[in-house]
């Protein structure tokens, strides 16, 4: 393999060349300027017998080359050192976090210096977002091996016992099994439907879908999934169209619906509608107490809980987000006194870019 040449070699040994190059381009224009000046009498003729290149001039002219040619090598040698000391910085840092280490940094440099100083900033950056997204990684396998290990727990330990004849396997039993397997079902669309959002990748199925006449039709479903736990329905819908995924809105109007069941105090929950001349807003409206002071801000991310409560698997609002940005929209949290309002938001025209 050929052997590299190291860049401050390179930048002393290009300085210096043209230092020389410099020095020979000035002598030799001066020399011929001279000569074409001499020939128009402009200057006076040498006189008869007179060399007109001496040993001494040559040895003039050979000290001024080896002098430029130093000098250029020494301003060489400090510019590289200066150019090559923050790239030799993050040529090891790189190597380090391809190690492993991903909360290797890059420390400010005093060499560094515009273009320089944007490349370690940017390069710091990144290797920030690495980390944050391996302790993403590590938290949700976790947080999934978590979640899926109660409802396998619970039919495991269901079919053991009908295996050893300590239950028997009859409808209610069976009803058990199917509700755990619901479960599972649902956390596993869940987790796809974030992991397809995070990577850009959650398709859209875009058709002129009416809202209000969305949350019509799953009012009877809603209706019975609140009624056991106490909660009532009530509706205040504006009509309007938007471009829009049906199944994928429905999906999200479910989750909010959902999310205000298990951690709102009995009430009405009521889902209003609303347009403007761009958006369209679905918001889902309970009266319970509403997200603990500085949890706001995390309610969205995945697995994200109020410590406070301990029901549900943290994914929920997660996948209203994901739908939401998916559209080009978004999801909220607000408060008033007495209410908590969780809002989707939504394009009239999802963009075309999505």
């Amino acid at each position: 393999m050929r052997k590299r040449i190291s860049l401050t070699r390179q930048l002393a040994l290009v300085m210096a060349a043209l230092a020389m190059m410099a020095v020979i381009a000035t002598s030799a224009t001066f020399y011929i300027v001279y000569a074409v000046l001499e020939r128009l009498h402009i200057l006076a003729p040498s006189p008869p017998g007179a060399d007109d290149f001496t040993g001494l001039d040559f040895g003039i002219l050979l000290t001024g080359c080896l002098f430029g040619a130093m000098l250029a090598l020494g301003i060489a040698l400090w510019i590289s050192r200066r150019i090559v000391h923050p790239l030799r910085a993050l040529g090891e840092a790189a190597r380090r976090i391809a190690g492993g280490d991903l909360a290797t940094r890059v420390d400010e440099i005093s060499e560094a210096h515009g273009e320089t100083a944007l490349l370690i900033a940017d390069f710091n950056a990144m290797a920030g977002r690495l980390q944050g997204m391996s302790e993403d990684l590590s938290t949700w396998n976790a947080q999934i091996a978590h979640e899926l290990r109660t409802p396998l727990t619970i039919l495991r330990g269901r079919l053991q016992g009908v295996q050893d004849g300590v239950f028997p396997l009859d409808a209610q039993l069976i009803a058990g099994l199917l509700q755990q397997v619901d479960g599972l079902t649902r956390l596993v669309e869940d987790l796809r439907s974030v992991s397809l959002a995070d990577s850009g990748r959650l398709e859209l199925m875009l058709t002129e879908v009416n809202l209000a006449g969305e949350v019509h039709a799953l009012a009877p479903t809603l209706a019975a999934m609140l009624a056991p736990a106490g909660f009532g329905l009530a509706l205040d819908l504006q009509p309007g169209t938007i471009q829009g995924d049906p199944a994928r809105l429905r999906q999200a109007i479910i989750a909010l619906v959902e999310n205000a069941r298990c951690h709102a105090d009995p009430c009405v929950i009521r889902i209003e509608t609303y347009f403007t001349d761009a958006t369209a807003s679905v918001s889902v409206i309970d009266e319970g107490p509403g997200l603990r002071a500085g949890f706001e801000n995390r309610a969205f991310d995945p697995f994200a809980r109020d410590t406070q409560r301990t029901q549900g698997t943290g994914l929920g609002l997660a996948v209203v987000r994901a739908i939401a940005r998916a559209h080009g929209g978004d999801a909220a949290y607000g408060r008033t006194r007495t209410q908590s309002i969780f809002r989707l938001t939504l394009p009239l025209t999802v963009p075309k870019t999505r």
